[in-house]
């Protein structure tokens, strides 16, 4: 088996998937290499470049929440804290990565989705379930992978948009890209601002938000050798209400960089080793408070071709962590190295299929931890195939957790032992249906537990969750009609006292359609949520979203489209107490060269 130069490409993390797309839906979340969706053995959805351009989303958060199986807490509009909750497990309990490395924060654990810009995407892969073998901690309930937009097939292409609208926002990105021979090099960035909404439903104080996200790679071929470079960050302020109602803001930094090489050593082994570093910061303007994460990681992996059935896997991986809080607030300074190591061996024999990974971590305070799973699947002739997966994850203890107010270094990381039935069968040629079961008990869940009333007290590894559910799907792919029809039915538990986890709802329901008729395009999405518990026992009520959306083509490059967010101007809220976005309608301009 030869690896091809686009083979080698893909198999290094920090390059993004492009031109195989054409040809059929390949991905590299789901085992580290390029598989196709169907070989995944997991459940897994993509946002490819189309949706993305059609979507009103402000961020990556408001494009995923129309896709099963993830939910959302945010407290208030554009810019605002928001959580991510895939399957019913917490928002720190997910991985989101920016080509291949995760960003997530060193100090809370969660990402903040709320400041990455759709416009320099080029596409998402969405990973529900746990992969801690391949991905490491956080993977519990899944993994984000989020693949920037890069050069594409052409010598030279460009473009760009812009777009504004309700609460006086505007956006604009532009775009640049050149492959020839052997080399590659682009260039994207995006700027957005918005004068916002109240935050807070007892405000009537607008909170603004501004952004500016920059993407760059380069890279080339020297015979059995390739070269990368590439950096994504995305800058700006956001302004917020505090718990009493004050205005205050903050500026923010997040970004991403990267340095790779890959060899193809021999046809069947291919090598990438490669440096990256994470930054996620917050400054307070009002005060002297800052929280920042700086990670750096350098990891060699391995793919190997055994023979043309069978795949294996091997990677180290080694990182330092240096999280820093300052402030009149619980400050610390946390440095932290781990080494990590994974296997995978991945084998078909006719109609089976069946993947088996391994990981070993070594955490300076977390200690030594060892997780692992197995996916099977069977091909039922041509148009079915059934899979079953079992797999432990693991989350280690942020460095909030550790050192943070009621800190504890001793906490020990969090454990989950999960298990998936599922099921895809081709109706017809644009047919397709999908079912899957899941079950996900987590163990040693970090929770604070109160010594002496009103707030001494630390965190502790006591808390048990067992998240069981169902989804289902329904996908039609026309020539000129798309549909997606999606709906999740769950019961996320605490198992101490039986009550339904926090901003989860029981059952959710979603609906993605386009249509095209000539040069134009229409299309909306739907969601439906029902009622959620929030803190203090109140129940969020049950929503529906909807969105629409439109564009006409005036000629090969140039494009007008239209965006209306939350169609039906409905009230609802995904936190007690704070505002969402009301009906809100967009206009913009695209040009592609």
């Amino acid at each position: 088996m030869k690896f091809s130069t686009l083979t080698l490409a893909l198999a290094m993390g920090s390059t993004p998937l492009l031109a195989a797309e054409s040809l059929e839906t390949i991905v590299v979340t789901a085992t580290g290499y390029p598989t196709a969706i169907d070989d995944t053995l997991a459940s897994m959805e993509i946002i490819t470049t189309e949706e993305i351009q059609r979507s009103a989303a402000t961020d990556v958060a408001d494009l995923l929440k129309f896709h099963t199986g993830l939910e959302f807490g945010r407290n208030g509009g554009p810019g605002q804290a928001t959580s991510l909750f895939i399957r019913g497990t917490e928002s720190d309990q997910n991985l989101i990565m920016i080509d291949g490395v995760a960003i997530n924060s060193g100090s809370v654990g969660s990402t903040a989705l709320q400041h990455i810009d759709p416009r320099n995407i080029e596409r998402i892969e969405i990973y529900k379930g746990p992969r801690s073998t391949l991905w490491g901690s956080g993977a519990i309930g899944g993994v984000i992978n989020i693949i920037t937009r890069k050069a594409g097939g052409k010598a030279l292409s460009y473009g760009g948009s812009v777009e504004g609208g309700s609460d006086s926002t505007w956006r604009g990105n532009a775009h640049i890209g050149h492959a020839k021979d052997n080399h590659h090099i682009s260039a994207s960035i995006s700027y957005q601002e918005t004068n916002g909404f109240p935050t807070l439903s007892s405000s009537d104080i607008d909170r603004g938000y501004d952004n500016t996200s920059l993407d760059l790679e380069a890279g080339f071929d020297a015979g059995m050798h390739s070269f990368s470079a590439s950096h994504w960050q995305a800058l700006g302020n956001n302004q917020y209400l505090d718990y009493f109602g004050n205005p205050l803001d903050q500026d923010f930094l997040n970004s991403r960089s990267s340095l790779s090489w890959a060899a193809a050593f021999h046809e069947q082994w291919t090598g990438t080793l490669e440096l990256a570093h994470v930054r996620d910061h917050i400054d307070q303007n009002q005060s002297r408070d800052s929280v920042r994460t700086d990670r750096t990681e350098l990891s060699w992996r391995n793919n190997l071709a055994v023979s043309s059935q069978d795949h294996l896997l091997l990677g180290v991986k080694a990182s330092n962590e240096d999280v820093t809080a300052k402030g009149d607030f619980s400050p610390y300074d946390a440095d932290t190295d781990f080494i990590e190591a994974w296997g995978q061996y991945d084998l078909q024999r006719g109609n089976h299929h069946a993947i088996a990974g391994v990981r070993y971590l070594d955490h300076d305070d977390a200690g030594s931890h060892f997780t692992w799973s197995l996916n099977y699947g069977y091909n039922f002739g041509d148009h079915t195939r059934a899979w079953a997966s079992a797999a432990t994850a693991f989350r280690v203890p942020s460095a909030n957790e550790r050192f943070g107010f009621g800190g504890n270094p001793d906490l020990e990381p969090e454990e989950s032992t999960s298990y998936e039935l599922g099921l895809k069968h081709q109706v017809a040629d644009s047919h397709e249906l999908s079912a899957s079961l899941y079950r996900n008990d987590i163990d040693n869940m970090v929770q604070w537990v109160l010594v002496t009333p009103p707030w001494i007290g630390y965190n502790q590894n006591v808390a048990e969750v067992r998240i069981d559910g169902l989804e289902l799907g329904y996908d039609y792919r026309g020539e000129a009609l798309s549909l997606h029809l999606g709906g999740n039915w769950q019961n996320p538990e605490d198992r101490s006292g039986g009550d339904r986890l926090l901003r989860r709802a029981e059952h959710s329901f979603n609906a993605r359609v386009n249509y095209l008729l000539g040069d134009w395009s229409f299309g909306g999405d739907l969601l439906y949520s029902g009622e959620r518990k929030d803190f203090g026992g109140i129940t969020l009520d049950s929503y529906t979203l909807v969105n629409l959306n439109a564009s006409y083509q005036l000629n090969e490059n140039w494009q007008i489209f239209a965006k209306l967010e939350n169609a039906f101007d409905e009230d609802y809220q995904l936190a007690n107490g704070y505002n969402t976005q009301g009906r809100a309608g967009f206009l913009g301009i695209r040009f592609n060269h």
